[in-house]
Parts: structure tokens; C-alpha cells; sequence
């Protein structure tokens, strides 16, 4: 009797999930390339922009918050791709592992 590709639970490898997690990896990476240019080249500028040259009163103590909370906030932005490649990578291995003592049985 023939079975189906959908059936066969032999096809799940850990190649697949090594390719997965590479390809997971690689739009994590484009992802915050793109996002990354425009909070850094149009986000946060024109943000700051208008913090500045706000005609409300303002004290400059208020700004100086608004631009230390930008700051911190961009910061773990880039604190972000680190932990989410480590995540991934993670994943990859552990899966790995897994699958390679699901084999022995």
C-alpha cells in the first residue's frame, strides 16, 4: 500500500528545521535592517524634531525626559536581533536534539 507524503511521519528531519531556522533567521535580520532605517533616519529624528520646536511650554527638564525615554526605548530596540537570533538558534539546536534521540528509538 502506498502512502502519502502528508502521512509519512519520517519526513520531518532535522535538515528541515536547520532550514527553517535559517530562513527564520535571515527575515529576522531583513526585518531589522528595514525597521531599523526608518525608527533611526525618520522615526526618532522627527520625533525629537518636534519635541524641540514645540510652541507649548514646555520645560526643558519635560524634553530632557522625552528624548532619555527615546533613547532607552531605541536601545533595547537594538538589544532586540541579539536576543531573537539567540532564541532561534536556540530552537535550531534543541530541535536538533531531540529529533536525533527521537531516531534512536
Amino acid at each position: 500500500m502506498r502512502q502519502g507524503l502528508l502521512s509519512n511521519k519520517g519526513g520531518y528531519s532535522t535538515g528541515f528545521t536547520w532550514i527553517f531556522g535559517l530562513v527564520t533567521l535571515f527575515g529576522l535580520g531583513v526585518l531589522f535592517i528595514v525597521f531599523d532605517q526608518v525608527f533611526m533616519d525618520h522615526l526618532v529624528p522627527v520625533i525629537k524634531d518636534q519635541n524641540h520646536n514645540s510652541y507649548l511650554p514646555v520645560d526643558n527638564a519635560t524634553k530632557q525626559a522625552v528624548d532619555d525615554g527615546i533613547d532607552r526605548y531605541m536601545n533595547y530596540w537594538h538589544i532586540l536581533p541579539y536576543v531573537l537570533f539567540f532564541v532561534v538558534i536556540l530552537y535550531m539546536i534543541v530541535a536538533a536534539f531531540r529529533r536525533e534521540r527521537e531516531e534512536m528509538y
